[in-house]
């Protein structure tokens, strides 16, 4: 939270850098920690370094329950993700999970130093590409794990929170029951936070970090949806989507069929990220990013509008 201090103990810390120095093969290591921004899975990323300063791996610690699973779904993520010959040197390698008084400690390796590009591009298209292509398989969506997740958060949060839920989500999931749900569909992993900040430019291709958020059964297109209305929601952009030519190229290699579902598929995306925030403010309500939800919850009025461009 903000300002909240977090103490570590010299003895602590010198523990915790033995037993990393341990993992990752070296005499000594020296810890530089990130706390990140405020939210109900925070966690502390720990930058390791050689004593000379250089970056060996990095180590995310979860404290809470919260933080805990996330990092946990990281390590699956990554797991999974290494089962792909595809995708060798395009994701961090998971070199140890580790239990640490009480915390969980998730150690990877590090990525390119180069941040990935701002725009889409063929580096994207390919990346996504692979990823789709190694994992999906065929559901009518409503058949989905996507679609269950999302059904099963709307009834929990109409109990918890009814009063603050956006006006336009119940119209938009009847919609999206209606128009997409007995469309058959290949689905599959999703990254689930796929933005320029999450990415690094290899010599041969995207480095994508941070699966945390990551989930299969995801509809085509969600993290090319997320890399471009994300941006728009932070910089308090209306229109969501620019680049409407990746999409389609994308879709003419998962689905061609799914061009003439594109503005649903899109509708499905903002639904199901508009009920994440609104989850998040239900755990610790006042934290994250009020300004993002709200612009969710516009363009899901845009869309049920027939106002959004896409």
């Amino acid at each position: 939270m903000p300002g909240e201090k977090v103490w570590l103990e010299e003895n602590t810390l010198a523990r915790l850098e033995t037993m990393l120095a341990s993992v990752v093969g070296v005499e000594a290591v020296r810890l530089a920690f990130y706390l990140g921004v405020p939210a109900p899975h925070r966690k502390v990323t720990a930058q390791v370094l050689s004593p000379d300063g250089k970056t060996l791996a990095y180590a995310k610690i979860a404290t809470s329950p919260l933080a805990q699973a996330a990092v946990k779904t990281e390590r699956l993520a990554l797991l999974r993700l290494s089962e792909s010959a595809e995708l060798q040197g395009a994701v961090p390698k998971v070199l140890d999970f580790l239990d640490w008084h009480g915390s969980t400690i998730l150690l990877i390796t590090i990525g390119p130093p180069r941040p990935g590009p701002s725009e889409l591009s063929s580096v994207h298209l390919r990346f996504c590409t692979q990823v789709f292509q190694s994992f999906r398989v065929q559901q009518t969506f409503v058949e989905s794990p996507m679609w269950a997740r999302m059904s099963e958060t709307w009834l929990h949060l109409q109990h918890s929170l009814p009063e603050t839920l956006p006006a336009g989500l119940g119209p938009a999931l009847e919609r999206l029951h209606e128009e997409l749900g007995l469309v058959s569909m290949p689905l599959s992993l999703a990254h689930g936070d796929f933005a320029p900040w999450n990415t690094r430019l290899g010599a041969r291709s995207l480095f994508v970090l941070d699966w945390e958020r990551a989930s299969e059964g995801m509809i085509p297109l969600y993290d090319a949806f997320n890399f471009q209305a994300l941006q728009a929601a932070l910089q308090g952009r209306r229109r969501g989507i620019r680049d409407r030519r990746f999409l389609l190229d994308l879709l003419d290699t998962l689905w061609p069929e799914g061009r003439k579902h594109l503005p649903i598929l899109y509708l499905a995306y903002l639904a199901h990220v508009t009920l994440l925030y609104s989850e998040a403010q239900s755990l610790v309500p006042g934290v994250g990013e009020r300004k993002v939800w709200r612009w969710f919850a516009q363009q899901i009025e845009s869309v049920l509008n027939e106002d959004a461009s896409l």
